[in-house]
C-alpha cells in the first residue's frame, strides 16, 4: 500500500488522570512540561490517585499526529516500537481501528512505554514518561518500502533522547529526500531544545522543510523573548514554520513572505493533551492535499480545538468532517 504521510516517534500508552494544581506543586513537577520517569514513580503517583478515574489510550506525539491526519482522510503509517504485552496489544488494536498502518508488537525485552498525563482544571497537561521499549527504536526499523511514493514524513523531537532513536529519525529523513517527500519535524518540548539544541539545529538546517513548534519552544530555540525575532531565526533554518500560540492562535512563516496569522476555533477546553500534535495533523493533511499555508493552518487550528474538548489526545469520532466544511466554518 502507498501512504501519504509516514510518522516516526515514541509509541506510548497514555494513562490520563485529572488532578488539582496542589498535586503538581506538592510533587515538584513542572506544570505543562514533560519529564522522563520510571514505572515505579508513575506507580507511586497513581497509587496516591487511586480514588480518581484513569483513562488508557494509545499515544505518543507523532502517533497522535498520524492518527489525526488519517481521520481527515490521508493514508498514514506510524513507525514505533511496542512490546508483546497488554499495553502493546492495546496500542496495536487501536491503530488498526483507526486504519493507521503500524508494524505491531515486535519486542520482548522490556515493556511498552507509558506516559502518565496529569491534567489540571485549566486543561493543562503535565507528563511523566517512561519510554520502555520505544527507546529501542533503531534505523533498521525504518523500512524504505513503506516510504516509497509517500508525500511527506513527520518526525518528533522526543527521539533526540536516545542515540539510536535519533539515528532512526535521520534514516527516515534521508529516505524521504530520495523519494522526493518533504520532511516535517516538531520540536516537541522546550526540554528537547535545551538539552539537544546543537544536534536539533543541525537536523533542521540540513533535513527539515516544514517545522512545527509552540511559542515556548520557539523562544528556547531562538534564545529570545520576542516572538517575531524567534520566527525569523527559525525561518533561517527551515523554509516553512508553523508556530502555535494557544488561545492566540498560530503564526505561519515562509521564507521571503509575510507572516500569516490564524485564529482559534472557540471551544471549551478540558484537556490540552495533543493540541499541538493535532494542529500538525490538520496542517500536514492540508499541505499534502494541495491547500495553501493559511488553509492548512486553519485545518490545524480546527483539529487542535476538537482534541482539547475531551480527555485524550485523539479527536472525538463525531468531530471528523470534510476540509471544505472546516474552512467554511472558519470563514463564516
Amino acid at each position: 500500500m502507498n501512504y501519504d504521510l509516514i510518522g516516526i516517534g515514541n509509541a506510548l500508552v497514555d494513562v490520563e488522570v485529572q488532578v488539582d494544581d496542589s498535586f503538581i506543586e506538592e510533587h515538584s513537577l513542572t506544570k505543562g512540561g514533560m519529564q522522563l520517569s520510571t514505572p515505579e514513580e508513575q506507580g507511586r503517583l497513581l497509587n496516591l490517585l487511586q480514588n480518581r478515574d484513569t483513562k488508557n489510550s494509545s499515544g505518543g506525539s507523532a502517533a497522535n499526529t498520524i492518527h489525526g491526519a488519517g481521520a481527515l482522510g490521508s493514508k498514514t503509517y506510524y513507525l514505533g516500537r511496542v512490546a508483546n504485552d497488554a499495553f502493546g496489544r492495546l496500542y496495536t488494536e487501536d491503530m488498526a481501528k483507526c486504519d493507521v498502518g503500524f508494524p505491531g508488537p515486535d519486542a520482548e525485552e522490556s515493556g511498552t512505554g507509558t506516559c502518565l498525563v496529569l491534567i489540571t482544571p485549566d486543561a493543562e497537561r503535565t507528563m511523566l514518561t517512561h519510554l520502555g521499549v520505544s527507546s529501542t527504536l533503531h534505523p533498521e526499523n525504518v523500512d524504505a518500502t513503506i516510504v516509497s511514493n509517500a508525500k511527506a514524513v513527520y518526525i518528533e523531537g522526543y527521539l533526540w533522547t536516545g542515540d539510536e532513536t535519533r539515528e532512526a529519525a535521520f534514516q527516515l529523513s534521508r529516505i524521504a529526500k530520495k523519494e522526493n517527500a518533504f520532511v516535517s519535524f516538531t520540536l516537541s518540548d522546550a526540554f528537547i531544545v535545551n538539552a539537544f539544541k546543537e544536534s536539533v539545529t543541525e537536523f533542521i538546517r540540513s533535513e527539515v522543510d516544514v517545522l512545527f513548534c509552540n511559542e515556548v519552544e520557539a523562544r528556547a530555540m531562538a534564545e529570545t523573548e520576542n516572538l517575531d525575532d524567534a520566527l525569523a531565526v527559525l525561518l533561517d533554518l527551515a523554509d516553512t514554520v508553523f508556530m502555535t500560540r494557544g488561545k492566540d492562535g498560530s503564526w505561519i512563516g515562509k521564507a521571503g513572505e509575510e507572516k500569516l496569522v490564524v485564529k482559534t476555533f472557540a471551544v471549551k477546553a478540558v484537556d490540552a493533551t495533543g493540541a499541538g500534535d493535532l494542529y500538525a495533523a490538520g496542517a500536514l493533511h492540508g499541505i499534502i492535499n494541495g491547500h495553501n499555508l493559511e488553509e492548512s493552518g486553519i485545518l490545524g487550528s480546527y483539529c487542535a480545538a476538537q482534541v482539547v474538548t475531551h480527555l485524550g489526545a485523539r479527536m472525538p469520532v463525531d468531530s471528523h468532517t470534510t476540509t471544505e466544511d472546516i474552512l467554511k466554518k472558519y470563514r463564516s
